[in-house]
């Protein structure tokens, strides 16, 4: 009779660089134990997981761990970023996507051309229109299921957004508070190092660090030339933030800048925030800089980050402070300038929106710390000036006992990579 069951995830390859994720079956925990004592490793021949260091990535669909032919994770010449393969594939739920860039890693559910634009008056009606004199073969082919992304990050797609953004965009928040971007990193690797709640033995290594939203890849390049990291992913909505992240990764001063001793690597992925494409307990910390006020459901996005930090890791986040804040800040209480934040909420979420397509939200701190508790985080902390606030939460750390770690290890290891002939008692 077959062990009691857990699910343990088997990878396969295609030829020619091709991402797949197997359908998994069942496994019992007292088999997988016996066959590493046969085997010594689960390491499947032939294939390797899709990763930098020790990150992996997942179909954004099954959340399956996806794996490629061995040979094609290689090192762009010009830099620390780890290249995609030429196409993504899943097995387990038919999920695939071809490659488009050859820069960063697409593990979005929709492909680009699925967006619609903000101006629905021309494209699409074209494209209706020509396609009654298409031949109906080719008319079957494409995709006619499109969404319109919300007002904010259909902003951020635009191509002019990307290239201005840090060209005078990004420094124009100092209107708000924001320090500037030296000093905002100098603010977070404080609230990292002073947050830890883990002892030094529990502490693994390599370390990783997600930076969600990253944009152009402005903190992503401070991450990597800090070497506190072993892994970097970047990771954005828009493909133009994406490419103008690698143009900048790239250029020779900053690739100057970076320490070869300690080898970092980088992964640029897009992604969505609601559905990060990671496995859980992955990074020791997620970092959203000047971010969560563009999310269109911040509640899915903390879950979701939760979900994919190591027990003990931390969210580190920035982002716009609403009006009254500095008010509050004065008086010593928010409490006593709440009406104020109720009434600006109910006009930027009204009336102002119709007039002006503005939608971000801003924040009051305790709305914050509610959300971070909301989603399982704890231990909040913050620093704020003027309308600018940096807030760190951290996912609590229970600690275990040697045995269940070896087992939780043991498995985690095997979901991903046990060989054919292992998968039945």
């Amino acid at each position: 009779m077959a062990s009691a069951a857990k699910m343990a995830a088997s990878v396969t390859r295609l030829k020619g660089g091709v991402v797949v994720a197997r359908e998994p079956r069942r496994k019992g925990r007292l088999g997988v134990q016996r066959q590493q004592s046969l085997n010594g490793n689960f390491k499947q021949r032939g294939t390797t997981r899709v990763e930098a260091k020790h990150v992996n990535m997942t179909c954004p669909i099954c959340m399956d761990v996806l794996e490629y032919e061995e040979g094609r994770e290689d090192k762009d010449e010009k830099g620390p970023i780890t290249l995609p393969p030429k196409k993504i594939s899943c097995s387990s739920c038919n999920w695939s996507k071809d490659t488009e860039s050859d820069t960063f890693f697409d593990l979005t559910v929709l492909p680009s051309n699925a967006i619609r634009g903000n101006d629905p008056s021309s494209s699409e009606i074209l494209n209706a229109v020509t396609g009654l004199f298409q031949d109906p073969s080719e008319a079957s082919e494409s995709n006619t299921y499109k969404e319109k992304l919300w007002s904010v990050s259909q902003l951020f797609q635009s191509p002019v957004i990307s290239y201005v953004y840090e060209r005078g965009w990004r420094q124009g928040f100092d209107w708000a508070g924001f320090p500037g971007a030296d000093k905002e990193f100098e603010i977070l690797q404080k609230l990292f190092e002073t947050s830890e709640t883990r002892p030094l033995s529990q502490l693994q290594s390599p370390s990783s660090v997600l930076d969600v939203s990253c944009g152009t890849g402005l903190f992503s390049r401070k991450f990597l030339k800090s070497g506190t990291f072993d892994t970097i992913v970047a990771s954005d909505y828009s493909e133009n933030m994406l490419e103008q992240a690698y143009n900048f990764l790239n250029e020779k001063e900053f690739d100057a800048a970076i320490d070869a001793k300690k080898n970092p690597e980088l992964l640029l992925v897009r992604a969505d925030v609601g559905r990060l494409p990671f496995p859980s307990k992955t990074f020791d910390l997620v970092h959203a800089g000047a971010a969560i006020h563009c999310w269109p459901t911040p509640s899915l996005a903390i879950a979701e980050i939760t979900r994919v930090l190591k027990p003990g890791g931390r969210l580190i986040g920035s982002t716009f402070l609403l009006a009254a804040a500095p008010l509050g800040q004065s008086l010593g209480n928010d409490n006593l300038v709440r009406p104020l934040f109720e009434l600006e909420k109910e006009f930027s979420g009204g009336v102002l929106p119709a007039l002006s397509g503005r939608n971000y939200r801003f924040w009051e701190e305790k709305e914050l710390k509610d959300l971070c508790y909301l989603c399982g985080l704890e231990n909040f902390q913050v620093e704020r000036d003027n309308r600018f606030i940096m807030f760190c939460a951290t996912k609590p750390f229970r600690q275990s006992s040697e045995k269940e770690d070896d087992l939780d290890t043991l498995y985690s290891s095997s979901s991903a990579s046990l060989p054919e002939d292992s998968l039945t008692d």
